[in-house]
């Protein structure tokens, strides 16, 4: 049965408009969304988030909000459960609801572990493709032996996205989870924002044969009406090595597997040019997540902004965006690990203080942008790596 319409909202954009219908808001789409123009003709329109942390500045205190609220709604699914974050826009969000869900409830069986797209030298689980993606390769790592037990006998499989349109990306997420694991019994496709009527639901849960739940925000539809005038954008060139390897430059624990809650300090170090240093940051503050190195810099801003400074977060991404309607401005540089491949960051306000924060210390003197942009270039792990 379908939930009634609680309103409508028409939203134009400069590739034509968005026709939206609500049937839930847990909080109003208005704190939630905005809308720009994607650079990518297989998908013109782009729902951009305020409260993700990616292409919106936005208050940690306020993602970790959506945290919560989502962790509360998966915390309680039987266990042991393996959470999976999608690269790169939901590495934080996913992350996060794992480590919410973890402390709400002090359970020791949620295993968290994000999809990358970077090539480790460590046995694959398994890969899938993003079929409407600028970049859509995704790898999903075997963890450490340790926590194997866990991945290979998880009953709740939930994935977390920022939002779901078709369900497309994650079926086959799990579809390629389930040869490894066929034992599980319920899955959850957890996000902030749900544009899945109850026909497609059903259709996804008869395709996986499991228990399938919609963990969400906001959920209603939407329709995009193009503009015949909009010229097509053509995608930017992206000319790298898909056989390079990275774990020269990884040090994020997330790629490989944790236990969710026994990582998170409230005050997590920050490293500079190699070691452990004091830092006065002046307010006020853009802490900048780089790529799909985004839950430790957001932690880093959240303990910054309980600590009284004035802060807002965000990431750089590997998303090209047209500037235009939710797209104030737009920065454009090569990625920090080296592959050569055109990255972004948006909506930077020019009167804050920016602190970039990579995960490798490697980055620090190999990456300029920190430096283009007058700001500080930190690192946020130790080196789990051989160099």
């Amino acid at each position: 049965m379908t939930a009634p319409v609680l309103r409508t909202v028409i939203a134009p954009i400069q590739a034509g408009r968005l026709m939206i219908t609500l049937q839930h808001e847990e909080l109003p789409l208005e704190e939630c969304l905005t809308f720009a123009t994607r650079q990518n003709p297989r998908r013109l329109y782009l729902f951009v988030s305020k409260v993700l942390g990616k292409h919106w500045p936005v208050r940690p205190s306020v993602m970790h909000d959506v945290h919560r609220r989502l962790a509360a709604k998966i915390a309680d699914l039987p266990g042991p459960l393996l959470v999976i974050g999608l690269a790169e826009t939901a590495t934080a969000l996913g992350r996060g609801v794992a480590e919410e869900a973890a402390l709400l409830t002090g359970r020791d069986d949620i295993l968290y572990v994000q999809t990358t797209r970077y090539r480790l030298n460590r046995p694959l689980a398994f890969g899938f493709d993003e079929s409407h993606s600028h970049a859509p390769e995704h790898a999903v790592y075997r963890p450490d032996s340790a926590l194997q037990p866990l991945f290979n006998a998880a009953q709740s499989l939930i994935l977390v996205d920022d939002e779901i349109s078709t369900g497309r990306t994650l079926a086959e997420l799990v579809k390629a989870y389930l040869a490894i694991n066929p034992s599980v019994e319920q899955i959850a496709f957890a996000c902030i924002t749900n544009w899945l009527n109850p026909a497609h639901r059903e259709a996804l849960a008869r395709q996986l044969e499991r228990s399938l739940l919609f963990p969400a925000l906001i959920e209603g539809g939407f329709q995009f009406e193009p503009d015949p005038t909009f010229p097509p954008p053509v995608l930017p060139l992206v000319v790298a090595d898909s056989t390079r390897n990275h774990d020269h430059l990884v040090a994020d624990p997330a790629r490989t597997g944790l236990i969710a809650g026994s990582a998170i300090t409230t005050h997590l170090p920050l490293f500079k040019n190699g070691g452990a240093g004091d830092f006065a940051p002046v307010n006020p503050i853009a802490v900048i997540g780089t790529g799909e190195y985004a839950y430790t810099p957001f932690r880093i801003a959240l303990a910054l902004e309980e600590a009284g400074h004035d802060v807002l977060f965000q990431s750089t991404t590997r998303s090209p965006i047209l500037v235009g309607n939710a797209i104030a401005n737009r920065r454009e540089f090569l990625d920090n690990y080296g592959d050569s491949i055109p990255n972004y960051l948006y909506n930077l306000d020019s009167n804050r203080s920016p602190m970039v924060i990579y995960e490798h210390s490697a980055m620090l003197a190999n990456h300029s942008l920190a430096n283009d942009l007058n700001g500080l270039a930190l690192h946020g792990e130790v080196s789990c790596r051989v160099s």
